[in-house]
């Protein structure tokens, strides 16, 4: 092949996907991704993306990739403008997430089975299903075109990320906001943990439950009951107290023999009408008879209470009380130093002292409680209701509430201030600021521990003799350890291994075990503005990249991600991690639905690449606002492609035809002598103006569809008008190497594809579009009035076609006059000229008036029919020439039954023949050259 400079043809279909496949590989194979990776390493200029980790547990979904794309777009917008980056990956490595789907893979049901596997097995177990996956979302991000430092990415799990929240937890102990308490905590029978607020708000579902009215015995009174509502009957065997609030009214309703009391409007609403009020102070205080006589209730005390919570809108106004099954209970129960009654065990079953609910699963005994109030006399009525209960953010199962000890980090005096560094960050959108605010001032204390197997080990160390110690370094754990050799020979600092370790209590001297306890998974996430940026090893380092100039994640991480970083900063430097937060939401079918296993209306991301490409993958996601969610579909991703990337491969496509085709070779910048060259120049620096501002406001939904108008300009105007003219390949030429350089962050496959061949090096060098620079905009070039005629220009053709559409006349044919009445002063005669090319007009005349009208003198004489012959025969051919597969260059004669004689030498010219004569039917014929 010849060295010589030159085009490339390229296909009208082609296969986006294969050619991004080819591209993928060439970029790799040629070290294209390292070279774009340190493209700035010497710049002064620094942009700091911090990477909120993925979950490295099962494979990307498309779900994944929207978020991942917006990250990786304004990386690479950053980089092309010369910010020196880090481009670290993360992998979320650590909890329940990664224990769960092993313990799904191995079988296992319960932590026993765990144990029985051994902790050391399972923990290995946890790490191997990390790496893997760790890989799989690697390979799956590079295919997504995501240039990152993949060999630099931060995993949760390691020594150093841990050691880093022991610093943390260490100082959260100096400042005593540390502490262990008894609470009843949601919790999950399944997993055999406590969850967190924070949890919690991600595993409420709509559920339909038996909730039932119930008859409470008051002693030393002759058939008096209290009536009662409750959702879960199975806390019944746990009643210590009965609570009223005295700020509504209660009555005394007759029941054949009986006489019940409850609020007012639930008596209403129950249908109860004789009835009498009574003072709902009489009622405090009241002692009435435990439901069940069993070992558990043996000399718990039971009596009526205020309480400012209840309210009669839903049951009867008296509220069950179990202070061991709720945690709103609890606080109730502890304000009033009450009984405390614990039923269930770890895994959701009642412990021993609760007769025939002994052993049995707390979610299954609706119907033997509802047996024993009927048996009883207390059963009153029972109906469903729907209302939204906890279930397990992991694993989906049902909660239940038990009394746990569990690690907490106060929030009363942190919190002032966490609000006031949230408020210094610009939130993106702006109505997510209201949502932190929000989300800081109800927030309780931070319940950091869980009763699990796989995480951070706690470095909590507490003694028999009441002395807590937090170790707070690898280093301070070897000081103080019973055996210091045993702290250089641990495997890893995940259970079981760090259990062996003991440490000398520094007050009494016994040796102490480590609590068991692992951490809250959000601890692992929140400490990385620190842990991955060198915070104890190399202030210098981490002061040039704290803080982050941008994080990105969905809104949810308002109270996960966002939250624990901000905590983390707060404490250790008061101040905010980061600067800006673009927020982005849910991905949905094409229809608007959720997706779910269940319903089998997810796309695999596999499936979805190879089908639509990355590209228009991309591309979908950036088009929307980020906070709003997106449908996602074949169907969307076709008209992605038929909207915007199928014009702008077409766009190319004609510039390398025509370029072929006239043997043009690339000059240096276009003159511009021409006002269609003009008009797209103004047009393509206004486009690099607006598209660099959209940027650096992380709206990429303006910036998409600023290029989008642009490349419609090029193609439906400009190539449009300039089909004629040779010189415009100058202009058109520029504007797609400028065009690409402005498409490349978002859709950097077909990017790459444009730019090798307009610089006709087809990926035979090392140079790549993700090399480039930003392009600069030419404010000179802008001009404002020129955009606003053009536009006006287009405006009048809309019209006048229109016109003509009503009056069935083709375009084809020439008409006399277009008189068009304007409020504004007539175009220039260049401007003009362009109109009447476009409408086939030969003439235009300009009114005043307060409104755009036209109006067309259809008229014809017979030169103008003649003309108009001349075209729809010009047409004709043109369409055969197309029908029968001949090139651009290919010359052709014309057999024709007649031809308009005035037109032939415009006829010959036009559709590239070198003669013409008569035959019975309109026929073509290429020539051999």
């Amino acid at each position: 092949m010849s060295n010589q400079k030159h085009f490339k043809p390229v296909e009208a279909n082609l296969d986006f996907s294969k050619q991004e496949e080819k591209i993928l590989d060439w970029w790799y194979k040629n070290d294209i991704v390292s070279q774009y990776l340190h493209k700035n390493d010497n710049s002064k200029k620094t942009f700091s993306f911090i990477d909120g980790p993925i979950t490295a547990n099962n494979p990307m979904g498309v779900h994944h990739a929207r978020g991942r794309t917006l990250k990786d777009v304004f990386q690479r917008y950053k980089n092309a403008q010369g910010f020196a980056q880090r481009f670290q990956n993360g992998f979320d490595c650590q909890g329940l997430w990664v224990e769960v789907e092993v313990e799904k893979e191995a079988g296992f049901n319960s932590k026993k089975d765990i144990s029985n596997f051994g902790l050391d097995n399972f923990t290995n177990s946890c790490v191997s299903r990390v790496n893997k996956y760790a890989k799989i979302q690697t390979d799956q991000s590079k295919r997504l075109a995501m240039f990152m430092d993949w060999d630099n990415s931060y995993y949760t799990m390691s020594e150093t990320n841990n050691l880093y929240i022991w610093y943390f937890l260490k100082k959260i102990q100096e400042k005593g906001w540390l502490y262990q308490k008894k609470s009843a905590t949601t919790w999950c029978p399944r997993c055999e943990t406590g969850l967190s607020q924070h949890e919690q708000a991600d595993g409420y579902q709509d559920i339909t439950d038996t909730s039932v009215y119930l008859k409470f015995k008051l002693k030393d009174r002759q058939n008096e009951f209290v009536l009662a509502w409750t959702t879960t009957p199975w806390t019944l065997s746990a009643n210590v107290l009965l609570a009223i609030n005295t700020n509504f009214e209660y009555v005394k309703a007759k029941i054949g023999d009986d006489y019940l009391y409850l609020a007012k409007d639930s008596a209403d609403r129950l249908g109860l009408t004789d009835y009498q009020k009574i003072n709902p102070q009489s009622l405090l205080n009241l002692k009435y008879q435990s439901l069940y006589d069993i070992p558990a209730q043996k000399g718990v005390k039971h009596y009526i209470t205020q309480w400012e919570l209840v309210d009669p809108v839903e049951g009867t106004g008296v509220v069950h009380v179990a202070p061991g099954c709720g945690q709103e209970d609890f606080e109730l129960g502890q304000q009033l130093n009450s009984d405390m009654v614990a039923p269930l065990d770890e895994t959701g079953h009642f412990m021993e002292g609760y007769g025939e609910l002994t052993g049995k699963y707390a979610h299954d005994v609706v119907d033997m409680v509802f047996n024993h109030l009927k048996k009883t006399g207390a059963f009153f009525k029972q109906e469903k209701i729907k209302h939204r209960y906890p279930h397990c953010w992991r694993c989906k199962t049902k909660c239940l509430f038990r009394l746990e000890d569990s690690w907490s980090i106060s929030c009363k005096e942190i919190k002032p201030l966490l609000k006031k560094n949230a408020d210094k960050t610009n939130w993106i959108p702006k109505h997510v600021r209201k949502r932190m605010q929000n989300w800081l001032d109800n927030m309780e204390d931070w319940m950091i521990s869980r009763k699990r197997f796989y995480g951070l080990s706690l470095p909590f160390y507490q003694c028999q003799c009441g002395e807590l110690t937090v170790i707070g370094s690898k280093q301070e754990l070897k000081d103080r350890a019973v055996k210091p050799d045993l702290v250089d020979k641990l495997h890893s600092l995940h259970r079981p291994w760090i259990d062996d370790i003991e440490i000398k209590c520094p007050k009494c001297g016994k040796p102490v075990k480590r609590v068991t306890d692992v951490g809250d998974c959000w601890l692992d996430a929140g400490v990385v503005p620190f842990s991955t940026l060198k915070y104890l090893e190399d202030k210098k380092y981490w002061n040039k990249w704290f803080p982050a100039d941008l994080v990105c994640e969905m809104t949810e991480q308002v109270r996960l991600w966002y939250y624990s970083m901000l905590f983390f900063s707060t404490v250790l430097e008061e101040t905010v991690p980061y600067l800006n937060v673009l927020n982005y939401s849910e991905v949905r079918d094409q229809k608007g639905d959720r997706m779910s296993k269940t319903k089998g209306n997810g796309i695999p991301y596999e499936q979805a690449v190879n089908k639509m490409s990355v590209d228009a993958m991309r591309w979908l996601y950036c088009q929307q606002k980020s906070h709003q969610v997106v449908n996602f579909g074949f169907d969307i991703a076709k008209d992605v492609k038929r909207g915007f990337i199928l014009i702008l491969w077409n766009t190319y496509r004609f510039f390398l035809n025509h370029a072929q085709q006239q043997n043009w070779q690339p000059n240096s910048k276009p003159s511009a002598d021409h006002i269609l060259d003009k008009w797209i120049l103004s047009r393509l620096n206004q486009t690099i103006k607006e598209a660099t501002r959209y940027m650096d406001k992380y709206q990429s939904d303006k910036v998409t569809e600023t290029i989008e108008k642009f490349v419609q300009d090029l193609s439906t105007w400009f190539v449009r008008q300039s089909r004629q003219r040779p010189q415009s390949l100058d202009t058109l030429y520029y504007c797609l190497k400028q065009l690409v350089l402005l498409t490349a962050p978002f859709i950097p496959y077909i990017s790459e594809e444009i730019y090798q061949n307009l610089q006709q090096i087809h990926y035979q060098t090392s140079d790549s579009v993700h090399l480039q620079n930003w392009p600069q905009v030419e404010s000179d070039k802008i001009d404002s009035l020129l955009n606003q005629n053009m536009d006006r220009v287009r405006q009048i053709c809309q019209l006048a076609h229109a016109q003509r559409q009503r009056q069935s006349l083709k375009v084809r044919q020439p008409l006399a006059c277009l008189t068009v009445k304007a409020p504004y002063k007539a175009l220039s005669t260049e401007l003009e000229t362009l109109i009447l090319k476009e409408t086939n007009i030969k003439k235009i005349k300009w009114l005043k008036s307060d409104q755009l009208q036209i109006e067309l003198d259809t008229n014809l004489s017979p030169a103008l029919i003649e003309e108009g012959q001349y075209r729809d025969l010009a047409r004709q051919i043109q369409l055969m020439r197309k029908k029968q597969g001949l090139a651009l260059q290919d010359k052709i004669k014309i057999h024709c039954p007649s031809w308009p004689q005035k037109f032939e030498a415009e006829l010959l010219q036009k559709t590239l023949a070198v003669s013409i004569d008569k035959s019975d039917n309109l026929e073509i014929e290429k020539v051999s050259e």
